[in-house]
């Protein structure tokens, strides 16, 4: 598919920033989380150190108003000057923009390193947004400065992975699958996980001015005394790994991790594989890519494969009308996209150990299906007020339909019995609102004993009658935790009503 393509495949819309890491298994992480931790501290010396080196005339960073003061004398001792451009909020992992302050909450400045008379120019260049000076500042390729140009200013893209393995040669393409091979050093994919060879975007998995400049970094690195981080990065640069996007939402599937976070929203799946025969030692076996495929056993004379031969195939119905309708939804494509944030949120919040989790408004119960399918360690419960739906919620979760409960979520002595407590409790807000604080009391005073974790959403005018989600949630007599201006979902608590 072409890039002409690609973009009349993009939808008008655009997710806030996030992202999210789950391991494949507990041996995976206790091996490879420590290392990418000091794979992401040592690429924060090797940035400035490449400015002393020689290697390229600036970089760029973002601090803490404690870590500016405390790396500003190692900058000063080596001839170099570090100058604060602007004040941002401080992400707590990868963010594709830059993260916008907030009053009340921790920034951080974004400082621009190198001689005195570089950091003069770079300063006028950011101030013009003159990406060109930029980039030749910062030492990117003349190949990359016009990509990034191209992609991401022309065409407002977030995520340059689609049209870098359009320009990768050798791409392989089938029905919207692109499989590509390249140098490790041109492999941006694990930038979300902080490892990466170059600090820019590459125009290709290929390309051989990136893969130059990145083994000149990894040079740089080697001689600070980061042997070992540099053998972790041209190592794990080196794995299969799967990005594909849909609605939105990118996942990043690696032999040992899987990351969620946020792309330019497409109305089709796209996937772009690059392809390697190198593993960990500690990668699963599953029969998809990138995993590692388990030896083929032979079954045509098993006594499963005989017994399969004699059972006829079922064939799967298609989704009735009422999936997403039962919901408030005109489709499944606008109903999985506004679960998605709530999924990634609440699997986010159980980790794999899971819990009880209750959703307060279930409609026919396919957000916690679907939560389930993440996490299979949830045991849902839902309660909903319409009986066809509550019906519904049990056809589709036909093992739990005990569970699913027809009432009032505010009829607490028969929706929520005294004794049972939950890990995590699911809901809209503007359901308290729509009843009042007296209705509503019952069921505040059951959140507050009953259960672990509140997970609220909005969707649509609720998120702007009260000017955003963290305003509908306080008219509810609920308090968000750490939710942006533009967040649909966030974890929140009852709030303090004393004086």
């Amino acid at each position: 598919m072409t890039e002409v393509a690609f973009q009349q495949d993009r939808l008008d819309f655009q997710l806030q920033d996030f992202t999210r890491i789950g391991w494949v298994n507990d041996g995976a992480r206790s091996v490879w989380e420590p290392r990418i931790q000091q794979i992401t501290q040592a690429w924060s010396e090797i940035e400035w150190l490449s400015v002393k080196s020689g290697v390229r005339r600036c970089a760029l960073t973002v601090l803490t108003p404690e870590a500016l003061v405390a790396r500003a004398g190692d900058w000063a001792l080596a001839g170099l000057n570090g100058l604060p451009l602007e004040i941002q909020g401080l992400a707590n992992s990868y963010s594709s923009t830059g993260v916008t302050l907030q009053a009340g909450q921790p920034f951080g400045f974004r400082v621009v390193i190198g001689t005195p008379r570089d950091v003069a120019e770079f300063k006028l260049a950011f101030a013009r947004a003159d990406n060109i000076q930029i980039g030749q500042h910062l030492g990117f390729p003349e190949c990359c400065q016009n990509f990034f140009e191209a992609v991401w200013v022309r065409q407002g893209m977030v995520d340059t992975t689609w049209p870098m393995a359009i320009g990768t040669a050798g791409a392989k393409e089938a029905d919207r699958t692109l499989k590509i091979k390249g140098p490790p050093e041109a492999n941006i994919l694990w930038r979300w996980m902080g490892v990466r060879a170059v600090p820019h975007l590459p125009c290709s998995f290929a390309c051989e001015a990136s893969v130059d400049f990145g083994k000149t970094l990894i040079g740089v690195g080697r001689e600070a005394g980061y042997d070992q981080e540099m053998d972790w990065i041209e190592t794990i640069l080196s794995w299969p790994v799967e990005w594909s996007a849909l609605h939105g939402i990118a996942e990043i599937k690696t032999p040992v991790l899987r990351v969620s976070s946020r792309t330019d929203p497409t109305a089709h799946k796209f996937t772009v594989q690059r392809l390697s025969s190198v593993y960990p030692d500690e990668t699963v076996q599953a029969l998809k890519f990138p995993y590692r495929t388990p030896p083929k056993p032979i079954l045509t004379s098993s006594s499963h494969h005989q017994r399969g031969l004699e059972q006829p195939i079922r064939e799967l119905p298609a989704r009735a009308a009422w999936y997403a309708s039962d919901n408030g939804f005109t489709s499944i494509v606008a109903m999985d996209r506004a679960h998605q944030p709530i999924e990634d949120l609440a699997s986010q919040a159980l980790g794999e150990a899971g819990g009880s989790v209750l959703d307060l408004g279930c409609g026919n119960g396919a957000l916690i299906k679907k939560l389930r399918k993440r996490v299979p360690q949830v045991t849902p419960f839902g309660i909903d007020s319409e009986s066809t739906r509550i019906a519904h919620a049990k056809e589709l979760l036909e093992d739990f339909n005990a569970n699913f409960t027809c009432a009032s979520m505010f009829d607490v002595a028969v929706a929520w019995p005294e004794e049972q407590k939950f890990d995590l409790v699911v809901l809209m807000p503007g359901r308290i609102l729509e009843v009042g604080n007296d209705v509503a009391a019952a069921l505040m005073a059951r959140l507050q004993c009953n259960c672990e974790k509140i997970l609220i959403y909005a969707y649509g005018d609720w998120l702007t009658r009260y000017g955003n989600l963290a305003g509908l949630a306080r008219a509810a007599g609920l308090e968000p935790i750490d939710a942006d201006t533009e967040a649909s979902t966030c974890l929140a608590r009852i709030a303090n009503t004393k004086e």
